[in-house]
């Protein structure tokens, strides 16, 4: 009898454990859609590796990939989307001509996962920011994501965040499936109009307004 008893006790209590792991594939989800994570256990994260020489202008080297050069500016707001926010980290990274993250081995931190086609940015008092790149490739894979610049903030004092990657107009891969997926725009639209100006450049806008946190 006792036996029995013990036996159904050891048997009750795997049941539980195994009931209250998830896969490795529900933990990889629930990762990917917190909104902040601690930057040590987060694959997606970047803002915390800015340089100490941070501005609120950066480059992309597009040596070795597309001569057409893109420029991407925009404005952060505070949450009331009125008053710039000075002093936000901005992080982007993306793909190249080949839509991979291109690496040269010697990556450090999360570069290891995003390639070296990264930069950071620090808005100045008007809340300005721009950077300077090429237009990426789209993967591959992923179903027929439209071509993409992965973005993530973080405001002084608040943690890091990422936001719906930045599309372009135009793009075939943007279809009415996608646009219903956008979790985060920013405040305002993440599919940015490209147009050339005189010099040749692609120009291209995406404002953003802070998230609120409690």
């Amino acid at each position: 009898m006792k036996r029995s008893v013990f036996l159904y006790l050891i048997s009750s209590f795997v049941i539980s454990c195994s009931s209250g792991q998830n896969s490795p594939k529900e933990n990889q989800q629930q990762t990917s859609n917190q909104e902040t994570t601690d930057e040590n256990t987060c694959s997606w994260c970047g803002t915390s590796e800015a340089p100490e020489n941070v501005t609120w202008n950066a480059e992309i080297p597009i040596v070795g990939e597309s001569k057409e050069i893109l420029m991407i500016s925009g404005t952060v707001y505070l949450q009331d989307g009125k008053t710039p926010a000075k002093d936000v980290i901005i992080y982007v990274y993306h793909t190249n001509s080949e839509g991979i993250y291109p690496k040269n081995g010697d990556e450090t931190e999360n570069g290891k996962y995003h390639g070296y086609l990264r930069a950071w940015m620090k808005t100045d008092s008007s809340g300005r920011y721009q950077f300077e790149t090429f237009r990426p490739a789209p993967y591959n894979s992923h179903e027929g994501e439209p071509a993409h610049i992965h973005y993530n903030v973080q405001a002084p004092g608040y943690p890091e965040y990422w936001l719906t990657a930045l599309w372009f107009d135009g793009d075939p891969r943007i279809t009415d499936e996608y646009l219903k997926k956008i979790e985060r725009s920013g405040g305002f639209s993440n599919v940015t109009t490209l147009t050339l100006d005189s010099n040749n450049v692609l120009q291209g806008e995406r404002n953003i307004i802070l998230e609120e946190f409690d």
